[in-house]
């Protein structure tokens, strides 16, 4: 019959102090005063082995014995840092004071293993091995994490900030389904990330100290991946996905994408603006190469912008266009045409005033609401500005750049907005005058609306000619982002 550890620890301290059961004593009185005190230490850790191996046994008998997945015992339970395991033909038994008897086994045995057991990053296990809810998958939690498995995955880890923000989407039940990946170091030694099995195997949270852990998925994740990840201008994930008018957006730390439902197209919007944009309001945007950037101004009406798109659609060829607030608000559904059309769209202030007249405050207010405005309208000005008028200082240049943007003037004004001046100008005289400035960078401005006189919208009806003439003239064509 077994005896439990406090009958052998008994008897083993009747044999040292009496020479056996029932003997007489072997050493004198100092000998049996320090056996007695010994005996204090040890039977604390051994009541402790006695408490994990006896858990360790009834969790066992509860998983069905030798008759359960687990199959017969291999060898007898071992110490292991800070509690007890008892290994089987087809899994584990883990043990601590602090989270009981739980089974470890298959697939995320191994991943488990891997990881270092309990000594490793994981921890101790806190639940048995457990069915996923909804997908065929399985899982085990542990003290620093928790391994998940399915069928098409495989068994990896995720913990920390990461796991976090993973269950916050359900976990492997949720949109981004079953980790790809364990938790991996990005190649710049700041972050971690898990890809992940959701949206057509098309997902990741990515961590940064700075950033925090922030899901990133579907076609927004792919426009990011084709520009190099974190890697990228945009650098890590400061938002996860989001609805906004007509689509989608996620915010990074040096810009945003934006997914337009209609379209189906991603927008990349930078928000940081160069260094050697700053204190200049840019007449040509600096490069040796062939490309012209075809400008918009939206601020009186929309009465050439269906033509004007129509065009830039028929030739492949985008377009920066400068929104008013007051334009967007009287307009609400055009800037959606703009940007599912793959156009870019900058601020063009509020209300159209004289900045020179403005006070700095003012200014920002001006800015400000302009974006809040675009952006409730599905779409982000950032990081381009132009100076209603064309009026601006070193005073309210600095103002834009403070507000986030940078101040773009332009090369060549068509002057279409000024009409057809009694029959004397037609659209052969916006072409003359792109085409008598054209050069490497060279900045259009053209007019959405018309002329309150005439009615005219020079601008629109030239469009196809100034695109053909560049184009033979050896010219592409670029928005404003190539500043940038």
């Amino acid at each position: 019959m077994r005896r439990s550890r406090p009958a052998v620890l008994g008897m083993a301290l009747a044999l040292a102090l009496g020479g056996g059961l029932g003997g007489t004593a072997l050493g004198p009185p100092a000998a049996a005063a320090s056996a007695v005190a010994a005996q204090w230490s040890v039977p604390a850790s051994m009541a402790v082995e006695q408490a994990g191996d006896d858990a360790i046994v009834q969790h066992y008998d509860q998983l069905g014995g030798s008759a359960s997945f687990l199959g017969t015992p291999v060898g007898s339970a071992y110490d292991i840092a800070g509690g007890r395991a008892q290994d089987y033909t087809a899994g584990t038994i883990y043990w601590s004071p602090g989270t009981g008897a739980h089974e470890v086994h298959g697939a995320i045995r191994g991943r488990y293993l891997a990881f270092g057991g309990p000594a490793g990053l994981l921890g101790f296990p806190l639940t048995d091995e457990t069915a996923t809810p909804g997908a065929a998958g399985r899982y085990n939690d542990f003290a620093g994490g928790s391994v998940y498995w399915s069928p098409g995955t495989g068994a990896h880890e995720v913990h920390g900030a990461i796991r976090g923000r993973y269950l916050e989407f359900g976990g492997p039940a949720g949109l981004l389904r079953f980790p790809l990946t364990d938790e991996t170091a990005t190649p710049d030694g700041v972050g971690r990330y898990n890809h992940l099995s959701g949206m057509n195997a098309g997902s990741s949270i990515y961590w940064s100290p700075a950033t925090g852990a922030h899901e990133v998925y579907g076609a927004i994740r792919a426009q990011w991946v084709a520009l190099g990840w974190e890697r990228s201008r945009l650098g890590y994930p400061t938002s996860g996905e989001y609805g906004i008018t007509g689509g989608r957006r996620s915010d990074f730390q040096h810009g945003s994408i934006l997914w337009h439902a209609a379209s189906g197209r991603t927008e990349v919007i930078y928000t940081s603006v160069p260094s050697t944009l700053l204190g200049v309001d840019l007449e040509r945007i600096p490069t040796t190469q062939k490309v012209v950037a075809l400008t918009f101004d939206a601020g009186a009406n929309d009465a050439g912008l269906r033509s004007i798109l129509a065009t830039l659609a028929a030739n492949g060829v985008p377009g920066t266009f400068f929104l008013t607030g007051d334009w967007v608000n009287q307009f609400p559904s055009d800037p959606a045409l703009i940007y599912n059309a793959g156009n870019r769209i900058g601020n063009h202030s509020m209300t159209h005033p004289d900045f020179t007249t403005l006070a700095d405050a003012q200014i920002a207010t001006e800015i400000s609401s302009a974006q809040r405005t675009v952006r409730a309208a599905g779409g982000d000005p950032l990081p381009f500005f132009r100076f209603p008028f064309g009026a601006r200082d070193s005073r309210t240049i600095a103002d834009v750049n403070a507000a986030g943007y940078a101040a773009i003037r332009w090369t060549v004004d068509t002057l279409g907005w000024q009409g057809t001046m009694n029959g004397t100008r037609g659209p052969s005289f916006i072409v003359q005058r792109v085409m008598a400035s054209a050069q490497p960078g060279e900045i259009v401005l053209m007019h959405l609306g018309s002329n309150p006189d005439d009615g005219s919208t020079l601008d629109a009806a030239a469009l196809s000619q100034v695109i053909s003439q560049l184009r033979a003239a050896g010219y592409g064509f670029v928005t404003l982002d190539a500043a940038l």
